[in-house]
């Protein structure tokens, strides 16, 4: 019987054994190396630190708690401080590749968050680190690290979007910026739709987007697009133009309240709740009159 339990005792101790090793020998999150050395493409500042602040409590604090506190969720593999040493020996590339893409239990913000919250989370996350000093700001492209800035023209009568690429020069001077690869996007109600693939200007700086001719907008099909520039990697960048056009299909988006039902307004109640609740109101009062006059009755009887 002794032999027995000792058995069972090691079989259970080897099974629990091996179950830690396994755990232990996770396979790590490998960013890869080209993305590791990818810069923010502008500089924190207290105000970029104030917005990041508020992405976080909104998406992060969940699982990593408060930065500073140790308080972060308890989840295997666990989340981790921000704040904490081990975090912060992180490069911002690696930071913003792993916010963008995610992996199990964090979630993929990458279709979430523009990139510009990404970063300013990122600027967030390096004020608890006062040996920090952010690298130069600067956008990667396919053609090199160019300043550039983007303007946005719509067709409406064909549907096309065209978008204009400037390389600004050091002397202020802008020059069309040939080989960027920039991306449509779209907002949407949680996070950005991507419209088609990425395209690159031509020797104009110009590239042409045949944008969906059923693509749902509000009432009056009104859409906010984004063209963003793409680097090697085929990370977006903040560098982006924005801009509401009423390029999309017209939908009237029926309102919650529209139609009777419970959770509605007062005046669009069910009629079956409000009678029911009128039948109880009035044999509530009902019975409270009855008790009373049964009251007085025997008041008068004494």
């Amino acid at each position: 019987m002794m032999k027995k339990f000792l058995g069972i005792f090691f079989f259970v101790f080897i099974v629990l054994r091996i179950s830690a090793f396994a755990q232990s020998a996770a396979p790590v999150w490998v960013v890869p190396k080209e993305v590791k050395e990818k810069v923010c493409p502008f500089q924190f500042t207290p105000e970029t630190v104030k917005t990041g602040e508020n992405v976080f409590q909104k998406n992060c604090k969940s699982c990593h708690g408060d930065p500073g506190k140790q308080n972060w969720a308890k989840i295997n593999p666990p989340p981790g401080d921000p704040a904490s040493v081990v975090f912060q020996q992180q490069t911002d590339g690696e930071m913003f590749y792993r916010v963008t893409t995610g992996k199990a239990p964090m979630p993929q913000f990458g279709n979430i968050l523009s990139e510009e919250e990404r970063w300013q989370v990122i600027s967030y996350i390096r004020s608890f680190n006062a040996n920090y000093v952010q690298p130069t700001p600067i956008v990667k492209t396919g053609s090199g690290s160019k300043n550039v800035k983007l303007r946005m023209y719509c067709n409406y009568r064909h549907k096309k979007l065209y978008v204009l690429c400037k390389e600004i020069k050091q002397d202020k001077s802008e020059i069309p910026a040939k080989g960027i690869d920039i991306q449509l996007n779209v907002k949407r109600y949680f996070g950005t739709l991507t419209v088609g693939n990425p395209k690159t200007t031509n020797a104009r700086g110009l590239v042409l987007f045949d944008f969906p001719s059923d693509l749902p907008g509000g009432p009056s099909g009104i859409l906010e697009i984004m063209a963003r520039v793409k680097d090697e990697t085929g990370l977006l960048y903040a560098n982006q133009v924005k801009a509401r056009l009423s390029i999309g299909k017209p939908v009237m988006v029926k309102s919650l309240t529209d139609a009777r039902a419970m959770w509605s307004v007062r005046s669009k109640a069910p009629v079956w709740l409000i009678l029911t609740f009128s039948l109880s109101l009035v044999t509530v009062w009902g019975f409270i009159f009855y008790i009373l006059i049964s009251l007085k009755k025997l008041k008068q009887t004494i």
